[in-house]
C-alpha cells in the first residue's frame, strides 16, 4: 500500500502531455496554449485619445496665456487623414481617434465652453481649468509592445486571453488536445440508466458521473460500456477502448472471487500500482494497457461512487490536466476550522466530505457525519475534501483542518 503523494507522483511521471491541434479563436476558451504567443502589433497601434474633447498644443511651462482656441478641423476613428494642428489652435477629437501630430494633450469636452460665430467655420473653444501635458492621450504601445509575449505555453485561454489574441489580430491559435477518455463499469448488477430495472439490478451511476467530471476538466468522455465479471467481457469491452488516451474503469479491483482487473491488466499491460493509503478509495489500481503501438493509462477505481469521486478529483484530475499540458497546476487548498469533530476509524489518509463556509470573516468547515463510500448524498452540501492524516483517530471541533475545495461556486 503506498502513499497518497507517491500515488499521485508516480501517475503524473507517466502521463505523457498529448500533440497539438489548431483552433479557432472563439474555440480556444479554457484550452491550453501549446505555445508561446507574441505580441505582432503595438496596442495602441498609435497615440490616441482616451476622451471626446479637443486636442491642443500646451506650452513645456504646462502654462497657456490663450484660453480661447479656434477649432480647425476634426478628427474621428477610423478616418483616412488626420489634421495637423497650430498653435493656439485646437482639433475636435472623438474617443480612441489619433492625436494630430504635435498635439499633447486632450481637454474633455465637457470642460471647454464652446463659442460659435456667424461663420460655421469659425467656431472657438475657451477653457478655464488648468491642464497638463500628456492628459487624456493613450501613447503608443502603452497595452502591449510588438514581441511582447501575452500567452505563454501550458497556460489555460480566459475570456480575457481571448480578448488579447483577438486585439492582436489573431484568428486561430494552437493548443494542445483535448484527452479522449475511454470509460467501462463492470458488474453483472449494472444496467444502464434509463432500463427496466429487475431484481438485484441497479444503475450504473459511475460511468455517466465519470464523464462529468472528465468533461469539467476539459476531457473527451467516451462512454464504452458495462462489463460482466466475467475476464473475456473484461478483455472484449477493453479492446473497444484502446483508441483513446486514457481508459478509467470502475469496480473489480479489490479481493473479491469475481474482481479480474488485476488479473486483465496483468495480462495486457502492467500493474504501477494497487492499493492506495487513502479512505475512501483503498483498492485503487493504476498502470497501462497495450493498444496499437502504445501504452494506455489505465485508472482501476472501486465500485462505491463516493470512493469513485474522490479518487477522480485526487489522482484523475491531476492527470488529465497534465495531459493537457497545463503547467503549475495546483489544487485549491485552503484551511478552516472545524465546528464539528471527523472521526478517522479507517487508520488510513482519510478525505472527509465537507461543507466550507466563510462566517465572520472566516472559513467555517462542517464535516458530512455518514463517510461511508456509497452515501452519493453525502455530496449534496459538500464542496470539499478535509485532509485527515493517517492514524489519527479524531479531529477534534475547532481544529484547523487543510481542505481541497472542489466547488467553490458558493464560496465567497
Amino acid at each position: 500500500m503506498i502513499s497518497v503523494e507517491d500515488a499521485k507522483n508516480i501517475i503524473l511521471e507517466s502521463t505523457n502531455k498529448l500533440k497539438s491541434e489548431n483552433v479557432d479563436l472563439i474555440d480556444s476558451l479554457d484550452r491550453i496554449s501549446f505555445e508561446d504567443i507574441l505580441t505582432n502589433i503595438n496596442l495602441p497601434r498609435w497615440d490616441n485619445s482616451s476622451m471626446d474633447g479637443y486636442a491642443l498644443i500646451l506650452d513645456e511651462s504646462n502654462e497657456s496665456s490663450v484660453k480661447k482656441l479656434k477649432i480647425i478641423g476634426e478628427v474621428y476613428p477610423g478616418d483616412d487623414f488626420v489634421p495637423k494642428i497650430k498653435k493656439n489652435s485646437a482639433i475636435k477629437i472623438m474617443t480612441g481617434a489619433p492625436i494630430p501630430l504635435e498635439a499633447n494633450c486632450v481637454i474633455p469636452k465637457e470642460d471647454i465652453t464652446l463659442i460659435k460665430s456667424n461663420n460655421k467655420s469659425l467656431n472657438y473653444i475657451s477653457y478655464d481649468k488648468n491642464i497638463n501635458i500628456g492628459d487624456n492621450i493613450r501613447k503608443k504601445g502603452s497595452d502591449f509592445n510588438i514581441g511582447e509575449k501575452i500567452i505563454s505555453k501550458g497556460e489555460k485561454i480566459r475570456s480575457f486571453d481571448v480578448a488579447k489574441l483577438a486585439a492582436n489580430g489573431i484568428s486561430n491559435i494552437k493548443v494542445y488536445k483535448k484527452p479522449i477518455i475511454s470509460i467501462i463499469s463492470t458488474g453483472n448488477e449494472l444496467i444502464t440508466p434509463g432500463d427496466k430495472l429487475k431484481p438485484f439490478t441497479i444503475y450504473d451511476s459511475n460511468a455517466l458521473t465519470i464523464a462529468s467530471l472528465v468533461k469539467s476538466v476539459g476531457g473527451i468522455p467516451k462512454i464504452v460500456g458495462i462489463a460482466k465479471d466475467a475476464i473475456r467481457s473484461i478483455e472484449s469491452i477493453l479492446r473497444e477502448s484502446i483508441n483513446s488516451d486514457a481508459i478509467i474503469c470502475t469496480a473489480g479491483v479489490s479481493v473479491g472471487d469475481r474482481d479480474y482487473i488485476k488479473e486483465v491488466i496483468k495480462e495486457h499491460g502492467k500493474i504501477s500500482f494497487w492499493s492506495v493509503n487513502i479512505q475512501p478509495g483503498k483498492p485503487f489500481l493504476y498502470g497501462y494497457v497495450q493498444g496499437r503501438g502504445k501504452n494506455i493509462p489505465f485508472f482501476g477505481l472501486p465500485g462505491n461512487p463516493v470512493s469513485t469521486i474522490v479518487l477522480m478529483i485526487k489522482f484523475v484530475f491531476p492527470s488529465l490536466l497534465n495531459m493537457q499540458g497545463l503547467i503549475n497546476y495546483q489544487p485549491n487548498i485552503t484551511s478552516a476550522i472545524l465546528n464539528d469533530q471527523i472521526k478517522n476509524h479507517s487508520r488510513r489518509n482519510m478525505f472527509a466530505r465537507v461543507k466550507v463556509e466563510r462566517i465572520e470573516g472566516q472559513l467555517i468547515a462542517t464535516p458530512f457525519q455518514n463517510n461511508s463510500s456509497h452515501i452519493l448524498s453525502s455530496f449534496d452540501n459538500s464542496n470539499g475534501l478535509a485532509n485527515v492524516p493517517e492514524n489519527c483517530k479524531i479531529l477534534k471541533k475547532g481544529a484547523h483542518v487543510e481542505i481541497e475545495i472542489f466547488d467553490n461556486a458558493n464560496l465567497l
